[in-house]
């Protein structure tokens, strides 16, 4: 629009220099000199609308300022496979004595959950909050799933982010159809255990080079990356051997007491008001949770450590799982939720601090877009934490029309400001309750309907209109002027007209 007003501007001044020569050229006849004060009066009209078409309104990501107030601003995840809680875990009859040393010196998540069977889902659950059943037999690639994931609210906030897997080959994208014979980046297992390939807006070459490779003779590659500026989100996919896949959980638990150490010991971990945690997490069980450990269904070891985890604590909150991981990232960061999965999902940051036992129930939520436009839709999305899940949430968007559910979407007709509550109860006994309200000002459609012009077109258009008759008013009476003058000098001299 700036551009439009600057060119208006000077066609303005311009026509009016153009219009005072205009005259003083008799070799211009009067239709000429009219036709010609039209093509000026409109060129900036012809400009303007031009301008509006190729310089349209652009709103900038808003980027997070600061993480300085975020219980972490790092988060490393390694993910590892096919075992129970009590499988790895000793103090419910595991076996790996170091990831049990790990979560007993840090905090262990005793009820994270999954979502179902096999690999690949639980990926896809993990970064995407889906529950998809058509991957339930994994060996679905690539770039299928037509939905938002956690790296859209990262990079929509200003945030980085990095996805490793061992031994991977190629780079770049690779096929649609799941082949990778344009040498595309080639992970163990395809999309079975790296899900960033499973979405269909990560097929770009710009998120693609996201996506690292690093050897697992040592991990080199992915140690030395863990600097001061490392991205905020870090992901490492180990090999089929290493994450314990075909190794079962004594292979893992080596892997991880060489690799760990390391993690922990590198300057993103160790230099001075490092807020960096370490997530260590399976992808599925095959074990039920056993009465000691306070959760039901495939209770999964999940551990959180570094210098800003909790030090020998266990947390159970009720109903965690896989959607819990982007929960917990979303209350850290201040990220929007993807769906009424992650937005219902218990938060861990019991795991940094906060409230780890009969904590009261709280909510808030976001709207989107902001700010809403009349006639559009507008979703809103609550985050709750505390109390018992699940959540009953019921909402009140202040101009008399109701809804229910963690993510509903409703659209105001007018352009005012509606005082919208929500009121969410959990499934304690007795029940808790907790409410949010936020008053949100809706604006005017920026775009107007008549002849699918903008307002903003529909006002330049008007302006060169009065601009065209005042040239010709001033047309009119210079012509008139003239006239004047004529037979004046021809009275004055005597000689008929």
């Amino acid at each position: 629009m700036t551009y439009s007003l600057e060119r208006s501007r000077y066609w303005t001044e311009t026509r009016r220099r153009q219009l005072e020569e205009l005259f003083d050229k008799p070799s211009i006849s009067k239709i000429n000199k009219a036709f010609l004060i039209c093509v000026l009066a409109l060129t900036p009209i012809l400009a303007a609308s031009v301008a509006a078409s190729n310089y349209p309104p652009h709103t900038p990501n808003t980027t997070m300022s600061s993480l300085t107030s975020a219980p972490f601003d790092h988060i490393v995840t390694i993910m590892m496979e096919n075992q129970g809680l009590c499988d790895v875990y000793t103090g419910c009859g595991g076996s790996a004595q170091y990831m049990s040393s790990l979560a007993n010196a840090n905090t262990l998540v005793m009820t994270w959950g999954t979502i179902g069977h096999n690999s690949e889902p639980n990926y896809i659950a993990l970064i995407g909050g889906l529950d998809d059943t058509s991957t339930n037999n994994d060996g679905v690639c690539c770039f299928f799933e037509n939905h938002n994931n956690i790296v859209d609210r990262i990079e929509g906030t200003g945030l980085t982010w990095t996805a490793w897997a061992e031994d991977a080959s190629g780079s770049g994208c690779p096929n649609t159809d799941g082949s990778f014979s344009n040498g595309g980046f080639h992970p163990p297992r395809d999309g079975d255990h790296f899900p960033f390939i499973d979405f269909t807006n990560m097929n770009t070459a710009s998120r693609c080079s996201h996506f690292q490779t690093t050897a697992s003779s040592a991990d080199n590659t992915f140690i030395n990356s863990l600097t001061t500026s490392a991205p905020n989100f870090i992901w490492l996919t180990p090999n089929d051997s290493d994450n314990g896949h075909n190794t079962g959980v004594s292979g893992g638990d080596a892997y991880l007491s060489n690799l760990v150490p390391r993690i922990l010991s590198s300057p993103l971990f160790s230099s001075t008001g490092s807020k960096a945690t370490l997530l260590i997490l399976y992808d599925e069980g095959y074990t039920q949770c056993s009465s000691n450990t306070g959760g039901t269904g495939e209770c999964l070891y999940a551990s959180f450590s570094g210098p800003v985890a909790k030090k020998g604590v266990q947390i159970s909150p009720a109903g965690a799982s896989h959607y819990s991981y982007l929960s917990t990232i979303e209350a850290a960061w201040g990220l929007s939720s993807l769906n009424s999965n992650d937005a219902s999902a218990p938060n861990l940051l019991g795991a940094f601090g906060a409230c780890t036992s009969n904590c009261p129930l709280s909510t808030s939520f976001t709207a989107s877009p902001s700010p809403p436009v009349a006639n559009s839709a507008v979703t809103f999305t609550t985050t709750t934490t505390g109390g018992t899940a699940p959540y009953t949430v019921n909402w009140s968007f202040g101009d008399g029309a109701t809804g229910t559910g963690a993510s509903v979407t409703h659209t105001y007709a007018g352009a005012q400001s509606f005082t919208v509550t929500e009121n969410v109860t959990d499934s304690s006994t007795p029940p808790q309750t907790a409410t949010s309200s936020q008053t949100i000002t809706v604006k005017a459609a920026s775009v107007g309907t008549f002849l699918g012009l903008s307002d903003s077109t529909w006002l330049i258009i008007i302006g060169g209109i009065i601009g065209l008759v005042a040239s010709l008013t001033l047309l009119t009476i210079r012509a008139r002027a003239k006239l004047k003058r004529t037979k004046q000098r021809v009275n004055q001299s005597g000689t008929s007209p």
